[in-house]
């Protein structure tokens, strides 16, 4: 037998056990590392909900850290006047937050008439609920009745913080200080469980809290939604809750999301079912045919039966666009085919729509103010919903990403500007081009509008299109170019009927 000839796979073999490879076969040795191993390999279990009846509050993922500094780091996720929690607390430059957070739980526990010991007892009841909400590392070195003194330090801040109309009715903040308490209240890292600051305003005397946490966020809600729908039961902290208000109680974007989920899910099932079919009939034979056979089904028919899925998707596309792939890159050459930019009915993030009508596209997006808090704000969002609690419809995300795909440059940003759906309290287009470039850089786009994207590219890819909406921009863009245009019109048919009549008379 040559020693280069594969005959342990040649088929024509007879069937039964090969002298030669029994042979040279080497006992191997499990040790107790290796032992250990597969010991964790039988004993693997798929991640299990947490039964913990607060959900947990993460540190930002790697992924968002990636490539940023550390000053970075300290502007748009650390807390610059106070902190919340134990992952920032007790940091130098925080110290003066810490020396107003007792003169603002002694006013809240008066307004609300309340005993500092019975709402100690509270979270001190709750103390492991709490514990579960952080990350370990970070609240070991906490005990119970440290812990739990910070909470009620730091809920009542945020509780008074909120009834007294974002500090503007407390004392103890300075003017210049109530922006920045209220940009560290979005962050991340900086949040107090929800659960927390139901149990210290539970009992208070206060006319609904709830509702006073409502008109908290009324300033940062779609226009209309009402926050009230949004039900606070639901609410993991402030940030989820600031989240559920951008988004609105519609959630367009959800709905989206799983109908391209549930599409290929019969697909997967069938080739699931032929794999598990396949291997049941290799398990009941060790011939060398059938492993040729099973080898040629493992490796062979995934590529045929993705052949098979990708001519139906694409036979599927080609009927509703021309082209499957996004060429267009920026609202300039959307503008230039003829699609035009409106301002949606609510300032939903999920609001995005669009229409066709003959030469003319209406592409439609909802308001956004962008402002100074703004990147910090969605970087925190889009944090959070990296994060494996975290609801599951990355609606923050796939808008960002959505317009990022419209806003390439300072022109584009104009345009929006002009439209009033954009709002620039930066003062420089560039800026906020710039912004949205970075928050979504490395974010995986989950295509999300991808059936406002189609309609899109649908309507550019004709060219007719381009060529009537730059005819009527360079030949109609002013009131003075189309009064011409009639009154050049009007002449020619006066010079026709003039025409016409002179002949008939002759």
């Amino acid at each position: 037998m040559n020693v280069g000839q594969p005959s342990s796979w040649n088929c024509d073999q007879t069937e039964g056990p090969n002298p030669e490879i029994e042979e040279h076969r080497i006992d191997v040795e499990i040790s107790d590392r290796v032992k250990y191993w597969i010991g964790s390999v039988g004993n693997a279990k798929e991640g299990t909900p947490s039964q913990n009846p607060w959900p947990s509050i993460p540190k930002v993922p790697d992924q968002m850290l990636r490539g940023i500094t550390s000053s970075d780091f300290k502007k748009f996720y650390e807390p610059r006047v106070i902190s919340f929690g134990p992952y920032h607390h007790g940091k130098p430059h925080l110290h003066s937050g810490e020396n107003i957070k007792p003169l603002c739980a002694k006013e809240f526990l008066a307004a609300s008439s309340q005993s500092i010991e019975d709402v100690y007892k509270k979270i001190r009841s709750n103390i492991e609920a709490v514990r579960k909400c952080y990350d370990t590392n970070a609240i070991t070195k906490y005990d119970d009745q440290t812990l739990a003194w910070m909470m009620l330090m730091d809920g009542c801040f945020i509780l008074q913080f909120i009834i007294s109309g974002g500090g503007g009715d407390t004392k103890v903040l300075r003017k210049h200080q109530i922006p920045l308490v209220e940009s560290d209240l979005f962050l991340l890292e900086n949040q107090l469980p929800f659960g927390v600051l139901r149990l210290i305003f539970e009992t208070a005397d206060i006319l609904s809290m709830e509702d006073k946490i409502k008109e908290f966020l009324n300033i940062r809600k779609p226009e209309g939604t009402s926050v009230s729908e949004i039900p606070l039961e639901k609410a993991a902290h402030l940030l989820d809750l600031l989240r559920s208000a951008l988004l609105g109680s519609g959630r367009g974007g959800d709905k989206k999301m799983i109908s391209k989920q549930q599409q290929p899910e019969q697909e997967k099932q069938e080739l699931a079912d032929d794999e598990q079919e396949k291997q049941e009939t290799y398990a009941h034979s060790c011939s060398c045919r059938r492993m040729k056979e099973f080898l040629s089904f493992q490796f062979l028919f995934p590529i045929h039966r993705f052949v098979q899925l990708s001519r139906k998707k694409e036979s599927s596309s080609s009927q509703d666009n021309n082209n499957k792939w996004q060429t267009f890159r920026h609202i300039r050459e959307l503008k230039a085919a003829g699609i035009h930019f409106q301002p949606s009915a609510t300032s939903s993030l999920t609001d995005i729509s669009f229409e066709s009508h003959f030469f003319r596209g209406y592409l439609k997006l909802p308001f956004l103010l962008i402002d100074d808090t703004t990147k910090s704000k969605f970087l925190n969002l889009v944090a959070y919903e990296m994060c494996p609690d975290a609801p599951e419809d990355y609606g923050v995300t796939s808008f960002l990403c959505f317009l990022d795909s419209l806003i390439d440059h300072p022109d584009d940003v104009k345009e929006l500007r002009s439209k009033k759906i954009l709002y620039n309290y930066l003062g420089s287009d560039e800026e906020v081009a710039r912004i949205f470039n970075e928050i979504t850089h490395d974010l995986l786009d989950l295509d999300v509008y991808k059936d406002v994207k189609d309609d899109i590219q649908k309507h550019y890819d004709k060219r007719v299109n381009t060529w009537i909406a730059q005819a009527l921009h360079n030949h109609f863009s002013s009131p003075w170019t189309v009064m011409a245009f009639i009154a050049a019109v009007f002449i020619v048919l006066l010079t026709g009927v003039q025409t016409y009549f002179a002949i008939l008379g002759n």
